[in-house]
């Protein structure tokens, strides 16, 4: 469920950046020297040269990562110490403070965590995008859905078990708000050393910024329909149309709803949801987009 990882080469402070294939599996792609390491350094735009922070946000732009020294790609291959993004930036931080007199660099070094988390943000939040429900046939995550190899809006809802239920009345449709609540809600079933893939993926993203994708998520999830909403109003209305129709849901399907709790939405707030709790479809959409009163 990475997209990359990056390990310190034994003995040294150079740093390689492994990156995954189309099957997953990790293959080195480069080797960073400490001058390759500088945050921000502006080389990469006047003369292509490689830098490791440009580089890993190219990478999360969804652009394909190039081998760029094959002399060096022996070396990358040798076992070594797994390092953060994060701490990497962190300590170019700290090596930034060297008294060069550029202050604009040293400014954007101290906040280079902060921007980086920022930029991926931007990409990765589309509160406004188009639900994903065209998931079904030739379109599921396992096959060609155009989504499955984009990362995840983190504050989507994750719907799953819509068409695999045996009774679409009775049996439960299982709701998630957000990639943290999938995360817990899947790693409190299970021992967190039993689920190791999972694991990593969560520890991913907020150490490098690495989200799964939709199709990592749909696989988690064991469904290959998994439905997405990206925000509240457009999870309400489509519960509401499908209600309507009474094929796939119903009014008094039940909802096993899981989140990460809004500390700032009160407890006796019609508008709140606990970390787990179970209410019909309907009242789920009244929780999301209460009716307009007339």
């Amino acid at each position: 469920m990475t997209r990359y990882e990056l390990r310190i080469i034994t003995g040294t402070r150079d740093i390689a950046l492994w990156v995954a294939g189309d099957g997953g599996e990790l293959r080195p792609v480069h080797v960073y020297g400490e001058h390759e390491q500088y945050p921000l350094t502006t080389d990469r735009y006047y003369t292509n040269l490689p830098n490791l922070f440009l580089d890993v946000l190219d990478l999360l732009d969804g652009n394909d990562a190039t081998v760029v020294d094959d002399e060096r790609i022996e070396t990358a291959a040798s076992d070594g110490k797994t390092v953060s993004l994060k701490n990497l930036a962190q300590r170019a931080a700290h090596a930034a403070a060297d008294g060069s007199g550029n202050a604009r660099r040293f400014k954007d070094a101290r906040s280079l965590w902060a921007l980086m988390s920022n930029h991926v943000a931007v990409h990765v939040r589309r509160p406004d995008d188009e639900p994903i429900v065209d998931v079904r046939r030739t379109k599921n995550w396992k096959k060609n859905q155009p989504m499955r190899g984009v990362p995840v809006d983190p504050d989507a809802w994750f719907v799953s078990s819509v068409y695999s239920r045996s009774n679409q009345r009775k049996n439960p449709v299982a709701v998630y708000r957000g990639i943290d609540a999938v995360f817990s809600a899947l790693m409190g079933e299970l021992d967190e050393t039993a689920v190791p893939t999972l694991s990593r993926a969560r520890d991913a993203i907020s150490v490098n910024l690495d989200y799964p994708t939709y199709a990592d998520v749909a696989g988690a999830l064991d469904d290959s329909n998994m439905l997405v909403f990206h925000n509240d109003r457009t999870l309400a209305d489509w519960i509401r149309e499908r209600s309507k129709e009474q094929e796939v849901i119903f009014p008094d399907t039940p909802a096993q709803v899981y989140t990460i709790p809004d500390p700032t939405v009160d407890e006796d707030d019609p508008a709140y949801l606990p970390a787990e709790s179970v209410m019909t479809m309907s009242h789920l959409a009244n929780v999301l987009a209460p009716r307009e009163q007339s």
